[in-house]
């Protein structure tokens, strides 16, 4: 029995030096979820939760316009590749930076960039064919511009380098970072670059979170494969019959915390019991009260450690690849909001900025009753 309490409290240090690095650090404390949905009249929706450690992102909103000139700055200060954008688009950023971490464009294509640490392996650069590399960080501006099918990506990441660049807002690593890919047909694709290679898997759960790689959380789901919406039957154990003590009885199991290994799993549990969807609306409400259950609260990732660190959910956005509406909430105001691209102007010539939050305070509604009605 010592021996195992021994064990226990030798990988219960392990994980607090683990944590304690990683805070220090600031690298490690994303933890997003992204998922996809279908309606019964063919809408398709990408949503995804962006949680980030380090520092408050400050998002903005960012309207790109068609015919928008590109250009990426690599290591070394050298100009890799430059392009000039066919699709206008929007997408959400952090920092004033110009680059994106989701989006949606014009013709119905989102993309969704998520974290892999200690995973993402990119391709080696190479000087002489700087004019087509680019940084992961720019892979969703290369993307939202140039493609409007899954295969548009297929076909134009065979072309184009993704090089290491360190990143001094993250520590000075490289970020290291896998995509979620949607268009308006309902095809999806994961995007990762571990090795040093280019890996592009069908999306065939509907589901993305962070590290291990996805072919690893998909041979996970085989330790869960029990799980279902089937209530469990009792079972007569000698003389008692043992019942579940109520409803959801076929989802015990399910793992609950933040990991990204048992939020997959729980993702992937929820998503794929979803009961049919009329249609884009109420998919993108069942969305929303999906990613509600992956919300991580102020406090649970960090902040007794370090005030300064934010583990919660600073944003979570849903995409409408069929009626091209970008929806949005925040952590500071959980009223949805929503930008009809059909509404936008993308032959405009500049780049337009918006903060997410007009103020940081949640949007209530006050309710009133008429005392003279019955």
């Amino acid at each position: 029995m010592r021996f195992f309490l021994k064990i226990i409290l030798f990988f219960s240090v392990l994980v607090h030096l683990s944590f304690t690095v990683n805070l220090n650090n600031k690298k490690e404390l994303p933890e997003c979820t992204g998922i996809t949905l279908k309606s019964k009249n063919g809408a398709f929706i990408q949503a995804r939760t962006m949680e980030w450690g380090a520092y408050d992102m400050q998002p903005e909103l960012l309207v790109y316009p068609r015919n928008y000139t590109y250009r990426t700055e690599l290591q070394d200060k050298i100009i890799g590749m430059t392009w000039v954008g066919k699709y206008g688009f929007v997408g959400i950023n952090a920092l004033q930076d110009p680059r994106v971490a989701d989006g949606l464009n014009e013709k119905g294509l989102a993309v969704s960039v998520l974290y892999l640490p200690r995973y993402a392996s990119y391709q080696s650069f190479i000087k002489d064919k700087a004019d087509s590399s680019i940084t992961p960080g720019e892979m969703a501006l290369l993307l939202l511009s140039s493609c409007k099918t899954t295969q548009d990506v297929r076909d134009l990441l065979r072309k184009v380098r993704v090089v290491p660049k360190p990143e001094k807002e993250i520590g000075g690593i490289t970020a290291p970072l896998h995509y979620m890919v949607s268009d308006k047909d309902g095809n999806s694709i994961i995007i990762e670059y571990t090795n040093e290679q280019l890996h592009i898997y069908d999306n065939s759960v509907g589901v993305l979170t962070n590290s291990p790689d996805y072919p690893w959380h998909l041979t996970n789901l085989k330790n869960y494969i029990s799980i279902g919406v089937e209530e469990i039957s009792p079972v007569k154990i000698g003389t008692l019959e043992i019942t579940p003590t109520g409803a959801g009885s076929g989802m015990l199991g399910l793992p609950g915390d933040y990991t990204p290994p048992s939020r997959f799993v729980r993702a992937t549990a929820m998503r794929n019991s979803v009961t049919a969807l009329e249609n884009g609306e109420r998919a993108i409400s069942e969305a929303f009260r999906i990613l509600n259950n992956f919300d991580i609260p102020i406090g649970t990732m960090g902040t007794k450690h370090d005030p300064s660190i934010l583990g919660d959910t600073q944003y979570t956005t849903a995409a409408d690849t069929k009626s091209l509406k970008y929806y949005y909430r925040t952590m500071n105001n959980h009223r949805i909001r929503v930008l009809d691209l059909k509404t936008i102007d993308f032959e405009r010539k500049r780049l337009v900025r918006r903060n997410l939050d007009v103020s940081k305070a949640q949007d209530y509604k006050t309710i009133t009753i008429d005392n003279k009605k019955g």
